[in-house]
């Protein structure tokens, strides 16, 4: 399509114009009976390309009358005889050839303009996958680099400890032996993690799903959260509903959703903070919400807090640690379930919250005797 084509009534100026130009331009020439007819026509292809049928429709007539009246003998009358047929005929055909290559060129302009903008979308696609692919790239070299990190503590340890039993230089094995076995569940806690991202991702994770009580699944979580927790010196606040509430799940996998929720609150609030859990239920959902004081979640980021190897810092010397892949197994298992979750801070230093929400269990009615 033309960009400057004009729209409504405006296209109609462009006829009287490009006619009155070629009468201007005629009018010195005017005893050259024929030098009028070129202008005429290129009248008729200016409003065509600027106008469209219409426009051009005009021109043709206007430029007939016009030439007829001013430059024809006699001059200054119109004579409807056999001559004027004549002129009137080649104008037409001269209008038709304008309005059909006008056409072709406008189908052509179309299908460029199409194809352009075609061009551009899978530009802009192929841009999108090249930046994701970019920040997958990086994903996986933060990930490898933080997993090593994450394997060489341990394994270091591990390795001073046997040292340490091996040559006898410990006067209290028992300590070593506590420390070798803490740091094995380390290891064996990061293995396990990482075969469940590998379960959900390729849709193998089983879940033994019964009827289970919020509240105990709300303790077990706790329980299992207790030390991080308790190493930082945090604040624990639980609210639970005053009344039973069942729902259809995995009794350990849920625990291992809120518990992974708590221990990354732990994680990311400073020394002696405050967690807050707070269990209820809401228009037929349980809805679980934990919130910290701690470094909150950076806002562009709250859309990915819970991709793969996410973390608003990703670097192996952060101070949190982690692989970053606790977040994801939430979702992961709580999607398993049938729920949703959710991250929400109002930015960095402010805190953040977790909300999960899962379809609650329906009881049977109760039967009375009659």
């Amino acid at each position: 399509m033309n960009p400057f084509r004009l729209s409504g009534l405006n296209r109609y100026a462009v006829p009287i114009a490009t006619v009155a130009v070629a009468v201007l331009l005629s009018w010195p020439l005017r005893p050259l009976q024929d030098i009028s007819m070129p202008l005429m026509v290129l009248a008729v292809l200016v409003s065509a390309w600027y106008g469209g049928f219409g426009p051009a429709l005009a021109a043709a007539v206007l430029a007939l009358l016009t030439s007829d009246f001013l430059f024809i003998e006699p001059i200054y009358s119109i004579d409807l005889n056999l001559s004027f047929l004549e002129r009137s005929v080649a104008f037409g055909l001269v209008l038709g050839v304008t309005i059909w290559f006008a056409n072709i060129r406008k189908a052509a302009e179309r299908k460029l303009r199409e194809q352009s903008e075609r061009l551009q979308q899978q530009t802009r696609a192929l841009e999108a996958v090249q930046e994701e692919l970019r920040r997958a790239d990086r994903m996986k070299d933060d990930f490898l680099a933080v997993l090593s990190h994450e394997l060489r503590n341990p394994l270091g340890a591990i390795r001073n400890g046997l040292y340490l039993l091996r040559d006898g230089r410990t006067e209290n094995p028992g300590h070593v032996h506590d420390m070798l076995d803490r740091q094995l569940k380390q290891l064996v806690r990061l293995i396990e993690d990482l075969l469940d991202v590998s379960r959900i991702t390729r849709g193998k994770i089983v879940l033994r799903k019964e009827p289970v009580d919020l509240s105990q699944v709300v303790r077990d979580a706790v329980e299992l959260s207790r030390a991080p927790i308790e190493a930082q010196g945090h604040e624990l606040a639980v609210s639970l509903p005053p009344q039973p509430v069942t729902l259809l799940g995995d009794r350990s996998r849920l625990a291992q959703v809120f518990s992974n929720v708590l221990q990354n609150a732990a994680k990311f609030t400073p020394a002696r903070g405050r967690i807050d859990l707070d269990a209820r239920q809401e228009d037929g959902a349980i809805v679980v919400r934990i919130r910290d004081n701690g470094t909150g979640i950076p806002v562009d980021m709250l859309d990915q807090v819970f991709g793969m190897f996410t973390q608003a810092d990703r670097s192996p010397a952060r101070r949190s640690g982690g692989l970053g892949i606790g977040l994801s197994l939430v979702r992961g298992l709580v999607e398993a379930h049938g729920g949703t979750v959710v991250a929400h801070s109002e930015g960095v230093g402010k805190g953040s919250e977790i909300e999960v929400r899962l379809p609650a269990q329906e009881l049977p009615a109760p039967v009375h005797a009659g």
